[in-house]
């Protein structure tokens, strides 16, 4: 019974690997990749500091220094911006789209550098009564913001030959 468990249990795990089948949050990046510099024009950028941990967290090897033989990625500045969905009857304004926008290059050793961009939203009901609960509201939106992120960019750098 023992052994019929076993081999059920094995061959489970091999077809569920055979089909491509991940972890969720396991990112498998090219052996190009396997080796980084991460780079930021802002010198404490949150969002590379996400993406580093993701990287770090899928056993990706940052170095710290640029070099020709390594690649790297380079975020560029985040922006955000505030779109108005909709106002209250006195004219201040109830609700808010929070768009999040990311651009970042990879470049490797003899190649043209990458660039990417994509760009997340999220809305925002605004009370005036409540400011101070409703910023720390936004923050932490902004903060999910960046996860996705870091989870969007190493998804994409799976993608690359």
């Amino acid at each position: 019974m023992k052994k019929l468990c076993f081999a059920l249990l094995c061959s489970v795990l091999m077809l569920s690997t055979g089909c491509g089948f991940k972890l969720k949050g396991q990112y498998y990046l090219p052996e190009s990749l396997k080796t980084l510099h991460l780079s930021s024009e802002k010198k404490f950028s949150p969002l590379a500091k996400q993406v580093k941990l993701r990287l770090s967290q899928n056993q990706i090897n940052l170095v710290s220094s640029s070099s020709k033989d390594i690649a790297e990625l380079r975020i560029l500045p985040e922006q955000f911006q505030r779109k108005t969905l909709s106002l209250f009857p006195n004219g201040q304004v109830a609700e808010y789209e929070l768009i999040y926008q990311v651009q970042f290059l990879v470049i490797k050793a003899n190649e043209e550098p990458q660039t990417f961009e994509f760009e997340l939203s999220r809305e925002f009901q605004d009370d005036p009564n409540n400011s101070l609960a409703k910023e720390r509201e936004r923050q932490l939106i902004l903060q999910e913001l960046r996860v996705v992120a870091s989870d969007r960019i190493l998804a994409q750098l799976m993608m690359i030959q």
